[in-house]
């Protein structure tokens, strides 16, 4: 005999979804792409739009598992996106100066470490807020990136370059295979070490964390070099796909990052969040980006259908946070 589901199944079912952010992520992935399959079965599922999905989404990914740390610990770090462009800006000009890829490559990530950490440095000893202090490194990052170019892309012909922004390894892009290894990492950092518990710890309490014996201000610093330094892999990897270090190449991908760790979950107050989380939101909302593409909806509206799926996902976590608290 059929069983007949009730009003009453159903919004317990919602509810637990609610409850359970990667079931839920899952979930409304799923059901995208059964939707998208069925709108455009012809060009949804075949192989060149998966992987274009997968690339698309590889190096917003890698700026925003930095960016989870960051947020997890209670900042925000709006330099990411001219960190990454000018990561391949400097490689791009220490190969045409005649220094050796591998060299260069170290320059690139050099530069954005620095930013990270200059980020950190001032967060911590001028007690500034986080939005203000990465808002100026990013103004400053863009200044160095047009001194350096006069807003004209620098080519980049290294083969070792090129090949990691565009060469795949058996069926699988290079750049989602260096993803992928980040992700991993990422995770287990965040999630199983004794250096991702201060992080949630600083995130929940500064002060009890403080007072617990974290050094608060050396882990601050730390986590905004790390954040630098996917910055500047995912800058490599941009110089890379597009053959240049571009000056516009890190256009949006802060407020990007940014969607990927609120939509995968992590708490805006910070000291909660999860790599995969991240993963999945920057994933839903690169399927979301191209199925619209897909359906020639305007670029202008796909911005329009991004800002409103966020505050929809925010709306959605407080008013479970609040049904929870009552």
């Amino acid at each position: 005999m059929n069983k007949v589901i009730t009003g009453k199944q159903i919004r317990i079912w919602a509810t637990d979804l609610r409850k359970n952010r990667m079931t839920g992520l899952i979930v409304l992935m799923v059901l995208l792409i059964l939707i998208l399959s069925l709108l455009r079965p012809d060009t949804f599922f075949s192989s060149t739009n998966l992987f274009n999905i997968l690339k698309q989404a590889s190096i917003v990914s890698i700026i925003a598992f930095g960016q989870t740390f960051i947020m997890v610990s209670g900042g925000i770090d709006l330099s990411v996106g001219y960190s990454l462009g000018l990561s391949g800006v400097i490689m791009a000009v220490m190969i045409t100066a005649g220094f050796s890829p591998m060299l260069a490559i170290l320059g690139g990530l050099g530069i954005s470490c620095l930013i990270g950490l200059a980020n950190g440095v001032i967060i911590t000893q001028f007690k500034l807020p986080p939005f203000i202090v990465t808002l100026g490194l990013a103004k400053i990052a863009r200044g160095i990136m047009y001194v350096l170019t006069r807003g004209y892309p620098i080519p980049v012909r290294d083969p070792f370059v090129i090949g990691v922004g565009n060469k795949y390894l058996g069926p699988f892009p290079i750049m989602s295979l260096i993803m992928l290894a980040l992700f991993v990492v990422s995770a287990f950092v965040l999630g199983k070490t004794v250096f991702g518990l201060r992080t949630k710890a600083i995130g929940g309490n500064e002060t009890a964390a403080r007072l617990s014996g974290i050094k608060v201000t050396r882990h601050k610093i730390m986590l905004y070099v790390l954040t630098g330094l996917l910055c500047g892999i995912a800058g490599i990897i941009m110089a890379g796909r597009v053959n240049s270090g571009n000056p516009n190449s890190g256009v949006n991908f802060d407020l990007d990052s940014i969607a990927a760790v609120i939509v995968g979950g992590t708490a805006m107050s910070g000291g909660e969040g999860t790599v995969i989380g991240t993963l999945l939101g920057a994933l839903i909302l690169q399927i979301i980006s191209n199925g619209l593409v897909l359906m020639n909806v305007s670029i202008y509206w796909q911005t329009i259908v991004a800002g409103v799926l966020i505050i929809s996902v925010c709306a959605l976590d407080s008013f479970s946070h609040s049904r929870n608290q009552a």
